[in-house]
């Protein structure tokens, strides 16, 4: 009982420490994005645009929202000095960027169940597709969007540099595919057209896999958090 009690507690706190923007702004992306797929499909959209929407919302909106939220809670902490010598400080921003990337992984997971319900659903997609759509693209984004925040010390500019790689992603698609290499890295894959399946199961891999590798990265740099003392980064 008294273990129960001290994780809640410590839970509260770090919740008290990250404030209510990085939810709110991991949240609205997806949110949003159901609200208005509801709405599209209430007033009579065609089966295209429900698709295509959904696709966006699951593959799009939700991950950009929460890499932007975690890149505003590991880009600097003014409390470093505070851990560094009682707790190891990785620890401590991964606990609270999982505090904000898991409520917003279930809530789309949730979109997704929704939108299936409703027969708005990426062309070709089966029921792999309620995680495989969305949880590839958010982990690849989130942990980029650490990786550039830890590295640079700015969350202002790891959320620009996050969502410039997306605008461009969504603005190239075209190009990517085309590229062997590139589409490996593709977050929209399958979504607004059907793909081999060979190539949709190598970018499903190949996403996370990155994300592995940078989220390791921004490991290792956040064991030096003598280097986030002092910062004034924005």
């Amino acid at each position: 009982m008294d273990v129960n009690r001290s994780i809640w507690a410590r839970l509260r706190l770090e919740l008290r420490v990250i404030g209510i923007a990085p939810p709110v702004t991991a949240l609205a992306a997806t949110l949003g994005g159901a609200i208005l797929v509801i709405v599209m499909h209430a007033t009579g959209a065609g089966a295209d645009q429900l698709n295509l929407a959904a696709g966006a919302v699951l593959a799009g909106f939700a991950p950009l929202g929460t890499a932007v939220a975690a890149s505003s809670i590991v880009g600097r902490d003014s409390g470093a000095e505070l851990v560094m010598t009682t707790t190891v400080y990785r620890q401590v921003l991964f606990l609270r960027v999982g505090l904000v990337v898991a409520p917003a992984a279930l809530v789309t997971l949730a979109d997704a169940v929704v939108f299936r319900s409703l027969n708005a659903w990426p062309a070709g997609q089966g029921t792999g597709g309620y995680v495989l759509v969305w949880a590839p693209p958010m982990l690849w984004l989130v942990a980029l969007a650490m990786l550039i925040a830890i590295g640079l010390r700015s969350p202002a500019a790891a959320s620009g540099l996050i969502a410039g790689v997306w605008l461009a992603q969504y603005l190239m698609a075209r190009d990517i595919l085309d590229n062997t290499v590139l589409r490996t890295q593709f977050m929209f894959m399958g979504v607004a057209a059907k793909v081999p399946a060979h190539e949709w199961t190598v970018n499903r891999i190949a996403l996370p896999a990155v994300g592995v590798v940078a989220v390791i990265a921004a490991g290792l740099l956040l064991g030096r958090p003598e280097r986030f003392v002092g910062s004034d980064a924005a």
